[in-house]
């Protein structure tokens, strides 16, 4: 039985930058952290690895997912509601209703990265 060949991820130190990480695994990450800006959370890691704080850890793939988890929803997950629709009113209205009491996260929610 052959062994399959793992690409591992981790934080080269003396490059300063992760080793293993492609676009088609920035594009998983994407799919699986929907509304995290992934590209901006791996530069935070960079610099957090180089920092005091982080100098003992791997940055390896857990490293990146467990940072991933914590990180804001930056982008929005909803699709924007079109200007010139004539259910937007209905839409807003029943948006509103939906998330009665808790307006700060449906605005939040409509806020564009």
């Amino acid at each position: 039985m052959a062994k399959e060949k793992h690409t591992s991820i981790y934080f080269d130190r003396e490059k300063s930058l992760f080793v293993g990480i492609d676009a088609a695994y920035c594009e998983l990450l994407k799919d699986m952290f929907p509304g995290v800006n992934i590209i901006l959370e791996l530069k935070k890691m960079i610099l957090w690895l180089n920092s005091s704080k982080g100098v003992k850890s791997k940055g390896t793939i857990n490293f990146i997912t467990n940072w991933l988890q914590k990180a804001p929803i930056t982008q929005s997950l909803t699709p924007e509601i079109e200007q010139d629709t004539p259910l937007r009113p209905h839409i807003e209205a029943y948006l509103k209703d939906l998330w009665k009491g808790k307006e700060h996260l449906l605005e939040m929610n409509k806020r564009k990265s």
